[in-house]
């Protein structure tokens, strides 16, 4: 089962939706996956960057789902077992999305082209999904965070000694999977169950009669005469 690749997965794959989009539209611009501070873009304008700037851990069970998550698996010899594992972290991933060059209005068409990539594709599955963390079946959701505004901005940015840039807010939600197994047992298929009739035993077996469980033979009562 996948453990701690899924952080460093989910920002894989959003980043390839955003180098497609990219590719697409047949621009000169690069996305990046990195820090978004002044040096950086300087060297790699024209760009798209995207930057994870805050992670919120939680815990959730959904839906008709245990507390433990079990997996099924089969060993070297064919056995089938069912694995019990850790609760699951739940994670709201918050990233920002800027772009850079040196001619606004370019800029500007940069970061259009990362924004509609996203509003195109609301939902990553199968083959948009990239790396080992995520299980067949997985979705990856991807939304418009209304709480990133200029004060978050003027945070993040402040923190690399820049003021505030143009950006939009998304959030993503995964899970981190606990590598700690609690327990495993063998998947059975199939059930047999014999059933020993003590008047009627199984062909070459000892006899009711020796059992002292002879049935006696049934008394035929007439039916009452009209």
């Amino acid at each position: 089962m996948p453990k701690h690749q899924v952080i460093r997965d989910v920002g894989q794959s959003l980043l390839g939706v955003l180098r497609a989009e990219l590719q697409a539209a047949r621009s000169k611009a690069k996305a990046h996956l990195a820090t978004p501070n002044a040096e950086f873009l300087r060297k790699n304008s024209p760009c798209l960057v995207l930057y994870l700037y805050d992670l919120r851990p939680s815990f959730e069970v959904r839906t008709n789902e245990n507390w433990h998550l079990e997996e099924e698996i089969t060993d070297d010899k064919g056995e089938t077992y069912v694995v019990r594992y850790g609760r699951p972290l739940d994670m709201s991933l918050h990233y920002l999305l800027t772009a850079s060059s040196d001619e606004l209005g370019e800029e500007h068409e940069i970061l259009a082209l990362g924004m509609k990539a996203f509003l195109d594709r609301p939902k990553l599955s199968g083959d948009g999904l990239i790396g080992d963390s995520f299980m067949k079946g997985d979705v990856l959701p991807i939304a418009n965070d209304d709480a990133y505004d200029l004060q978050v901005a003027s945070t993040v940015f402040g923190g690399f000694g820049q003021g505030p840039r143009l950006s939009v807010g998304y959030r993503a939600e995964a899970r981190l999977f606990s590598g700690k197994e609690l327990g495993r047992s063998r998947r059975v298929r199939e059930r047999h169950i014999d059933v020993f009739d003590q008047l009627r035993p199984p062909p070459g077996s000892v006899s009711a009669k020796e059992l002292g469980v002879e049935a006696k033979p049934p008394k035929i009562v007439a039916p009452p005469k009209r």
